[in-house]
C-alpha cells in the first residue's frame, strides 16, 4: 500500500460520500427507485469514479441486492425502512458504503436504524491492528441486542482490494469464534451491521438483479454472444453491475439484454446475486462504511 492507492481509496469514499448525500434528498414517496438509482450512479461517475456494484435499494425485509431494473416502474411507499448501499472505486480501489433511511420517521422503524448505527459506531474503533475479526462481531451484536433486536448472522462485512469486492475474511455481526483473523496494516474492509427484529437470518429470494462476470468461455459460443461477453467482461472489470449498466453503455440491443444474461448464467460467464430476504419477514437496517487500515496501523474511514 502505498500513497497513491490510499489516494484512490480516499476519492472513491468521497464519490460514495457525495451520492449518500444526494440520496438523502431525493428519498420521499411517490418517487420511483429508477430515478433514485440514476441519479445516484451518475453522481459517482460525476466524481470521477466508476461503480463497483449498482446502487442496491433493499426495503423492509428486504436485506439486500434489489436494484432497480431497466424501466423499473417501483415507487417507494408512505413508510420503511430503505436501505441504499453504493460503492465506487477509483482505478480499482474500492468504497463500499450504506445507510438505511426511515422513510416516513417512523419513531418505531427509527430504532432499527440506530442500532445498526451504534454497532458500527462501535466496530469502526476496533478497526486496528491487533484486533481479531470475532472480537468485532461481539461489539456489533451487543450494541444490536441492547436495542431489543438481533444481528443478522448469515450477513456481514468483508475484505476489500483491488477490484475485488469480497476479498478475503468475512467480518461478523457477532461472536463468531471461527472468526479469528487478526487485523493488519495495509488492509482494508467494509463493515456492515444488519438489524431487525426477525431471527437474525436471510434467506435467497427467487429472483436476481444483480450479475458478475464470472469466467471466459470460448467454446461453441456464436459471434455475437462472444462479442458480448468480451465487452461485458472489459466494462466491469468483473465487478457486479446491472443491466442497466449494460443498457447505457449500448453493449447490447435492449430488447435482448436479459435474454443474453440467461444465456450467459445458463453457461456460467455470469454470475449473480438472488434478493436476500429475512426470514421472517420482518425489517431490516443495515450501516456501512469502508475502514482501511495504513502502515503505520492508523484507520482512516473512507466514506
Amino acid at each position: 500500500m502505498d500513497d497513491n492507492c490510499i489516494e484512490s481509496y480516499i476519492k472513491a469514499g468521497k464519490a460514495v460520500k457525495a451520492a449518500k448525500e444526494l440520496v438523502r434528498t431525493l428519498i420521499k414517496p411517490g418517487v420511483t427507485f429508477l430515478e433514485v438509482a440514476n441519479k445516484c450512479e451518475d453522481e459517482i461517475t460525476n466524481q470521477g469514479c466508476e461503480l463497483s456494484f449498482p446502487i442496491n435499494m433493499s426495503l423492509d425485509n428486504h436485506a439486500a441486492h434489489y436494484s432497480p431494473t431497466i424501466d423499473d416502474p417501483t415507487v417507494l411507499p408512505d413508510r420503511g425502512l430503505l436501505k441504499i448501499d453504493l460503492g465506487s472505486h477509483s482505478d480499482g480501489y474500492i468504497a463500499d458504503s450504506a445507510i438505511t433511511i426511515n422513510i416516513n420517521n417512523d419513531p418505531e422503524l427509527q430504532n432499527y436504524i440506530d442500532a445498526a448505527t451504534e454497532a458500527l459506531d462501535a466496530a469502526i474503533k476496533l478497526f486496528k491492528p491487533g484486533t481479531k475479526l470475532y472480537e468485532i462481531g461481539e461489539a456489533i451484536a451487543e450494541k444490536i441486542l441492547n436495542r431489543g433486536l438481533r444481528p443478522i448472522t448469515n450477513l456481514g462485512g468483508h475484505e476489500l482490494k483491488r477490484y475485488n469486492l469480497h476479498a478475503g475474511p468475512f467480518v461478523p455481526n457477532f461472536k463468531d469464534l471461527n472468526h479469528k483473523k487478526v487485523i493488519q496494516p495495509g488492509e482494508v474492509y467494509a463493515c456492515e451491521p444488519f438489524a431487525t427484529s426477525g431471527v437474525g437470518l436471510v434467506v435467497n429470494g427467487k429472483t436476481s438483479y444483480i450479475y458478475r462476470f464470472a469466467k471466459r468461455v470460448k467454446k461453441n459460443l456464436p459471434y455475437d454472444e462472444l462479442n458480448y461477453m468480451n465487452k461485458i467482461e472489459k466494462l466491469t472489470h468483473s465487478l457486479p453491475f446491472s443491466p442497466r449498466l449494460i443498457e447505457k453503455h449500448n453493449i447490447i440491443p435492449k430488447n435482448k439484454i436479459q435474454k443474453i444474461i440467461e444465456v450467459f448464467i445458463r453457461k456460467r460467464i455470469l454470475d449473480h446475486y438472488p434478493l436476500l430476504i429475512e426470514k421472517t419477514g420482518a425489517p431490516v437496517a443495515q450501516q456501512e462504511h469502508t475502514i482501511l487500515i495504513d502502515l503505520d496501523g492508523n484507520s482512516i474511514v473512507t466514506t
